[in-house]
């Protein structure tokens, strides 16, 4: 009976070695979330003027940012939004890929229209022709 529950103590001290591992993990991504979460969003690059052109993009599209609560945005999108405010010009999938420095493969530039995409959907960007992208001044009082 002795070794019986020895045999009982030593699955249940595994188990509870395994049990604890993961919660220890649990608790390090809880507080990673908390982090990023309380983090305060990065600012637009280039968009501290509210003048016309390139500058007057940016201003506008941090006004939307403000508005949209960007913070809950992923850094990709982010980035294609700062992008966008510093260039002001429309351009095509591709091309942003290779601004952002990320590959030109169908792969990349699929996941990258699918991104442009959803922001045109937001009224972020604009779609005036086919696979060619821009700031949509119009949401953004122009």
């Amino acid at each position: 009976q002795a070794e019986r529950l020895r045999e009982q103590i030593a699955g249940l001290s595994e188990e509870l070695s395994r049990v604890e591992e993961r919660l220890a993990r649990l608790q390090i991504a809880r507080e990673t979330v908390e982090e990023v979460l309380a983090a305060p969003s990065s600012p637009v690059p280039g968009a501290d003027a509210a003048g016309g052109g390139a500058d007057g993009v940016a201003a506008a599209l941090v006004k939307a940012e403000a508005e949209l609560d960007v913070t809950v945005m992923s850094p990709e999108y982010r980035a294609v939004i700062a992008l966008f405010a510093t260039s002001g010009a429309a351009m095509r999938c591709k091309e942003v890929c290779q601004h952002l420095g990320l590959g030109t493969e169908p792969r990349h530039v699929e996941g990258m229209r699918s991104k442009l995409k959803r922001l045109v959907e937001r009224g972020i960007l604009a779609e005036p022709s086919s696979g060619l992208f821009k700031v949509d001044g119009r949401k953004l009082g122009w």
